[in-house]
């Protein structure tokens, strides 16, 4: 009888070291670090994108101009979009690898800046 116990506690451990070890492994960091970077990558083509044009562009000019600015920005791995004033502009992917936005309230209208990484850099 104790042979039994002994077996099922032996077995209890091995599986809570393999679950331990898994969890723990080097994997999971790696896709979430992946994750971070290409969010990085996201949030730095906004900003690159309000200093090219600045705040004096987003505050003054029409949603339509806006949004016509943002899709001019994008390229092959970053699509730009976002929201002026309740305007939605075009542009969030079916698919994509990382993500950030900037929302911002300037001269009285609320704007979101998205870019949306779609392939890795």
């Amino acid at each position: 009888m104790l042979r039994i116990i002994d077996i099922g506690v032996a077995a209890t451990y091995a599986v809570l070291c393999l679950s331990v070890i898994s969890v723990m492994g080097p994997y999971a960091d790696e896709q979430q670090s992946a994750q971070a970077r290409q969010d990085s990558t996201a949030s730095s083509a906004i900003f690159g994108y309000v200093r090219s044009v600045g705040l004096p562009f987003l505050s003054t000019a029409p949603p339509s101009e806006i949004c016509s600015s943002l899709g001019s920005a994008s390229n092959s791995t970053t699509v730009l979009g976002g929201e002026i004033g309740g305007h939605p502009c075009p542009g969030a992917p079916e698919t994509f690898l990382g993500v950030s936005s900037l929302n911002i309230t300037i001269s009285g209208r609320s704007l979101e800046i998205e870019a949306w990484q779609v392939e890795g850099r």
